[in-house]
């Protein structure tokens, strides 16, 4: 893990002095305290902050190739990087263990799509080729890795933090942004911040003569492959392919390894296959809406391990609000504050921490699924062969209702937002087969990205890495090109991932019903709660008013507490 940043102007004739890089690094420092470099040259400047994950041993940053053609920063990990090393031309030119030199080399000999299809990882790099003055960068298949860009008349930014970008240009904020008004987050390209935008999963920028081209390399629906319709082989191949995804993430690292677990299948399967060093879980003695510790002392049972239990308090929360709000960038859901605190236990002890993020998504498992895969079934009435068009009429199209489910716009006369929302709804349902497919997939792209930003920087604050076995990208296409009867069925969401967890985890986590995400009691500590429901709004007004002065009415402020 690490962080990376780059300065150009599109002037060739206007030098970046290197102060301007120091300033971006400062920054992001967080990310990568072991190994810090920068690469000036001209009008391009770019480095980054390491943080040693791999090997300890001290790099020279930027990584070039030994005829310095190309040079490349990095954040992630890409866990195949040994295989993908035994398969270069020229291996015997790279100068450490690292995978970033790994990454460097493929990319030297097969370009950018072809390599990036190989990799199987979490990352964000930016490759400078300095005899055409061109870069390139490049996100990973998911989203894990953060990645942002900033444009204006003079110069390209980039960095792994938007508050990089602010380093050196003044925040404006974006009114224009419809995203954050229809799901309380930031998704897609757009951010709040005006002229300041993502990288998109599977995706790379590529800046050369002052132009900016996009362009893709990976997305799931231009991947997906033939699954026998048998239940016994799925399952089979499916405890295969989860089992290596979770045991590929155990290597690379020359630290102990730990585990968030909850008291879920996804949680409690990463855990029982990697077995870790150490386990984690967050505990609120509130009420059983908070309590997952039964579930959790189950999965530390069944590996023997002792589980650390992390215990937040109100008064925690109010300590640490402002300096959460400020690293995530941009509001972000109260599991923030969860994420944050146990990753302050797990750094005293760790550098590697893994974790559930993205099996809801892949295999069905959010509640609100069951609403639309039932509605579904009025189709298969006889009576109606001929009536689709009445059922259509009084529903509302499929993409329509899933627009409403999903939409957290307290304005529902907004039509712009509904529009915006359908949209998006329509072009991933498209995408794939599947009622379940469709829901999973525009979920995937939007609501399931702010819990990894949420991952990465509550855990790189504390400079841990977090990995997230699930979105393997074999997994990914596997989950997307499985029929949908094979993630809900008989009312059991996550219906075959359980199957292939009954030999695997505790039974009577298999066997729950009940779904809890990982929440903080917030509505109950500040009474933000509507006849016992909680208050969604009410906590985004309130994170947002901070937000809002942190970034437009005080900034820069606030260091590491």
């Amino acid at each position: 893990m690490c962080g990376i940043a780059g300065y150009i102007y599109k002037n060739t004739e206007t030098f970046v002095p290197k102060e301007k890089i120091q300033k971006m690094l400062k920054a992001i420092e967080h990310r990568g305290p072991d190994g810090y470099g920068i690469y000036t040259k001209g009008n391009v400047s770019f480095g980054m902050q390491r943080l040693a994950i791999i090997d300890k041993m001290e790099h020279t940053i930027p990584y070039f190739t030994y005829d310095g053609k190309m040079g490349i920063v990095y954040n992630g990990e890409v866990y195949n990087h040994n295989q993908i090393k035994r398969n270069l031309v020229i291996k015997d030119k790279l100068n450490y263990q690292s995978d970033a030199e790994t990454v460097l080399y493929s990319i030297y000999e097969k370009g950018i799509r072809s390599s990036c299809c190989e990799f199987n990882g979490m990352f964000a790099f930016a490759v400078f080729e300095p005899t055409q003055n061109k870069m390139t960068i490049v996100r990973d298949k998911s989203g894990e890795k953060p990645l942002y860009y900033y444009e204006d008349n003079e110069k390209f930014l980039f960095a792994s933090e938007i508050k990089a970008i602010l380093a050196i240009v003044k925040p404006e904020y974006n009114y224009d942004i419809l995203s954050y008004k229809a799901f309380e987050i930031c998704c897609g390209k757009e951010t709040l911040f005006k002229n300041i935008y993502t990288v998109e999963p599977g995706a790379y920028i590529e800046f050369v003569d002052g132009k900016i081209k996009e362009k893709t390399y990976w997305k799931v629906w231009d991947h997906q492959i033939e699954i026998p319709d048998n239940e016994y082989k799925i399952v089979r191949e499916l405890t295969d392919l989860l089992e290596d995804a979770i045991l590929l993430r155990t290597r690379n690292s020359v630290h102990e390894i730990g585990c968030l677990v909850s008291g879920g299948v996804d949680s409690a399967l990463v855990a029982c296959i990697a077995k870790p060093d150490y386990i984690y879980t967050g505990h609120y003695d509130i009420n059983k809406s908070f309590d997952e510790l039964y579930y959790a002392k189950l999965v530390a049972n069944q590996i023997n391990k002792e589980l650390r239990i992390i215990r937040p308090t109100k008064e925690d929360y109010v300590k640490y609000q402002n300096t959460i709000i400020y690293y995530l960038d941009q509001p972000a859901t109260w599991t923030s504050f969860n994420l944050f605190m146990v990753f302050k236990k797990a750094s005293e002890e760790v550098k590697v921490i893994m974790s559930g993020e993205g099996a809801d998504e892949l295999f069905g498992g959010y509640h609100r699924y069951h609403l639309l895969n039932h509605d579904q079934k009025i189709f298969d009435l006889p009576a109606l062969n001929e009536y689709h068009f009445l059922i259509n009429k009084y529903y509302g199209s499929l993409e329509s209702r899933y627009a409403r489910l999903i939409n957290r716009n307290p304005n529902q006369f907004d039509e712009r937002n509904t529009q915006y929302i359908e949209n998006i709804v329509k072009f991933y349902f498209c995408k794939v087969d599947g009622i379940i497919n469709g829901m999973g997939l525009t979920d995937f792209f939007t609501s399931m990205q702010i819990l990894l930003t949420m991952a990465d920087r509550m855990s790189m604050f504390f400079h841990i890495e977090n990995r997230s076995p699930f979105l393997d990208h074999r997994l990914i296409q596997y989950a997307f090109s499985l029929n949908d009867k094979y993630k809900i069925k008989n009312g059991i969401t996550k219906y075959i991932l359980k199957k292939v967890a009954q030999r695997i985890i505790p039974k009577e986590i298999v066997q729950r019903i009940d779904k809890r995400g990982f929440a903080a009691p917030v509505n109950i500590w500040f009474d933000w709660a509507k006849n016992g429901q909680y208050d969604r709004h009410g906590y985004r007004d309130s994170i947002f008013e901070i937000w809002k002065s942190i970034y437009f009415e005080k900034w820069p402020i606030l260091e590491k507490s």
